[in-house]
C-alpha cells in the first residue's frame, strides 16, 4: 500500500499558495494549510482538497511578528503529534509580503514586517520542523525573479528574496546527508488577486508582455506545476537551485 504524504503549505489561501495546495492534493498530498487572515479564503482551499479525497487542516499563523512566529510553530507541531502523523514529506514556504515603496520610503516597522514574513518565518519554521520530516523529504522556497532584476522599487522585498536564495543553496548542503533537498522558484509576474489591481489594466498588460519572453503574465497554476514537480521523486537529484519560472522575463 502506497504511503500517503503529508504537505504543508503557508500562505495557502489565495493566489500561488492556494493554487500549489490544490495541486498537491492532486498529487496525492494531504494538507496542513497556513493562512494568516481570512478564514474563509482558507476553508473554501479545505473543501477543495477535501473534494479531491484528500485531508486538510487549517491553522492561523501571522508571521508579521516572533511571537506570532512562534505560535504558528507550536500549532503545527501540536498537530503533527496529535495526528499521529510521524512527519512531513513537503514544506512549502509561500507566504510573505511585498511593497512598491521604494529606497527612501521604506520605514523601520515595514521594514521588519517583510523580513519578518519573507525571511524568519521561512528559516525558524524549517528549522524547527526538521526534524518531523521524512528523510527523502521536500522543502520548496516561493523566492522571486527581482532576485536577478534591478527593481528599485521593490528593493526591500527584493533583498528578502536574495535572502531566501542564500538559505535557499546553503541549507541544501547542510541537510544533503539527511536526503531532505531544497530549492527555491522563482515566480515572475503572475496573475493573481494581489496583483489584479494593476495587471488588469491597458498599462500593466503591456508592461507584462514587455518584460516576459513568453508576452505575457503567468497563472498561479503554472508555478504549481513547477512546484509539484520539485516535491515529485522525479526532481530526487536536485538541491540548492533557485529555478527562473518568470516567462523569460528580462532576458
Amino acid at each position: 500500500m502506497k504511503k500517503t504524504k503529508y504537505a504543508l503549505v503557508t500562505g495557502a489561501s489565495r493566489g500561488i499558495g492556494k493554487a500549489i495546495a490544490i495541486q498537491l492534493a492532486n498529487d496525492g498530498f494531504n494538507l496542513f494549510l497556513h493562512y494568516n487572515q481570512n478564514i474563509e479564503k482558507a476553508n473554501v482551499v479545505k473543501k477543495k482538497v477535501e473534494s479531491i479525497g484528500r485531508q486538510a487542516e487549517v491553522i492561523q499563523g501571522d508571521f508579521n511578528s516572533n511571537e506570532g512566529i512562534e505560535k504558528f510553530i507550536i500549532e503545527i507541531k501540536n498537530l503533527l503529534i496529535q495526528s499521529e502523523i510521524i512527519s512531513l514529506h513537503t514544506v512549502v514556504h509561500n507566504a510573505g509580503h511585498a511593497t512598491s515603496n521604494g529606497f527612501g520610503e521604506v520605514g523601520y516597522n515595514e521594514f521588519d514586517q517583510l523580513f519578518n514574513a519573507n525571511v524568519k518565518a521561512p528559516y525558524f519554521i524549517t528549522q524547527s520542523l526538521i526534524n518531523h520530516m521524512e528523510s527523502n523529504g521536500r522543502i520548496i522556497n516561493l523566492s522571486s525573479g527581482v532576485t536577478r532584476i534591478a527593481f528599485p522599487h521593490m528593493m526591500v522585498y527584493s533583498m528578502t528574496k536574495g535572502a531566501i536564495n542564500t538559505m535557499t543553496f546553503t541549507l541544501a548542503k547542510e541537510l544533503g546527508e539527511k536526503g531532505i533537498t531544497i530549492n527555491s522558484v522563482m515566480p515572475g509576474i503572475i496573475d493573481t488577486d494581489s496583483t489584479a489591481n494593476w495587471l488588469h489594466t491597458d498599462e500593466g498588460q503591456e508592461n507584462a508582455k514587455n518584460m516576459s519572453a513568453l508576452k505575457r503574465e503567468g497563472q498561479p497554476e503554472e508555478i504549481a506545476n513547477v512546484v509539484s514537480f520539485l516535491a515529485s521523486e522525479k526532481a530526487s537529484f536536485i538541491t540548492g537551485h533557485n529555478m527562473d519560472v518568470t516567462g523569460g522575463s528580462h532576458l
